[in-house]
């Protein structure tokens, strides 16, 4: 004679609840009208009814064990072994499929809390990071190699007679051409430089006379060259510059039309001369390799005795190499 497993009637309205809550739960999982407090109220609330499930029963079995087994207490049922043994197997079975129905809820419920509430934030939130134009670092340059072709603008020049008169000589638009080449330490740039500058002579004013005159003014220049590098954009930059050193100035030009002991009026000098400029480009970036530039040069060159000193102003379009 045992006492058979019954369930009282704290145990009943307990297990309706959790069914409730459950399908409460599903019920707002489907609709999305659950924010997420209330989720997690709700889950809270679970657990405490699942704790409370368990202290019950707990106590119910502590308590069965306690109570004596009379007779008033306990039906005259006659089983034998085998059928006591099969009634607890089948109240232990029932209380298994309880929870497992209970364990594959709640592994249904998680799996789709997030996915069926729209109006819930996930617990990792996803930040959208607008998106830059991505730039590809060249290899920072050791060397570099400027070349540098130009058109030579000069004013007119003035030249002192033997005599001492004073004379004008008109002159033509002239070339000019430079290469730089040397170390690049980040932004600055610093090497030699190497130049040849010619600009040709019109005519030969004497007031109130003015002759045709040929002959030109060129130099070839040997200059210390520094410059630096001014980011305006990742392919365009501005590239400022100076350089000192020292001209190779020749002299000549011819009178025709002016005839000195049967021979046209001739006059020739040259000489070493200070020179100085300033330059002023900018460069936009064709590769990794190499940039154009288009800029601007102001030169001076120091007089040369009869010859005064020569201001010139000059327009370069060009390419840097890196090396």
């Amino acid at each position: 004679m045992i006492r058979s497993i019954r369930k009282t009637p704290l145990i009943r309205l307990s297990f309706q609840a959790f069914v409730l809550t459950i399908s409460l739960a599903n019920t707002f999982a489907q609709t999305g009208t659950t924010v997420r407090n209330g989720r997690e109220s709700a889950l809270s609330a679970l657990k405490q009814e699942l704790l409370e499930l368990e202290r019950e029963l707990v106590e119910y079995r502590m308590t069965e064990k306690e109570e004596p087994k009379s007779a008033d207490s306990f039906p005259s049922i006659t089983i034998t072994p085998s059928n006591r043994d099969t009634n607890r197997a089948e109240s232990i079975n029932s209380l298994r499929t309880d929870l497992d129905a209970i364990e594959n809820g709640l592994t249904t419920f998680k799996g789709t809390e997030t996915d069926n509430f729209p109006g819930v934030k996930p617990d990792i939130e996803v930040i959208t990071v607008r998106r830059k134009q991505v730039v590809i670092e060249h290899k920072k340059s050791k060397y570099f190699l400027f070349v540098n072709p130009g058109i030579a603008f000069s004013q007119d020049r003035e030249f002192t007679l033997d005599s001492g008169d004073k004379a004008i000589l008109e002159t033509h638009n002239g070339l000019d051409l430079s290469i730089a080449f040397g170390r690049q330490f980040g932004s600055w740039s610093i090497g030699p430089e190497i130049g040849f500058r010619r600009i040709g002579y019109k005519n030969f004013i004497l007031p109130p006379e003015s002759f045709n005159a040929t002959g030109d003014s060129s130099s070839y220049s040997l200059s210390l060259y520094g410059g630096r590098d001014f980011s305006i954009t990742h392919f365009w930059k501005l590239h400022g510059g100076i350089s000192l050193g020292v001209a190779s100035r020749h002299e000549t030009f011819t009178l025709p039309d002016v005839p000195v002991n049967g021979s046209p009026f001739q006059q020739t000098d040259d000489g070493p001369r200070f020179q100085g400029s300033i330059r002023l480009a900018l460069e936009y970036d064709v590769s990794k390799l190499c940039s154009a530039h288009l800029g601007y040069r102001f030169s001076y060159v120091e007089d040369l005795r009869g010859f005064d000193s020569m201001p010139i102003h000059q327009a370069q379009i060009g390419m840097r190499f890196r090396l």
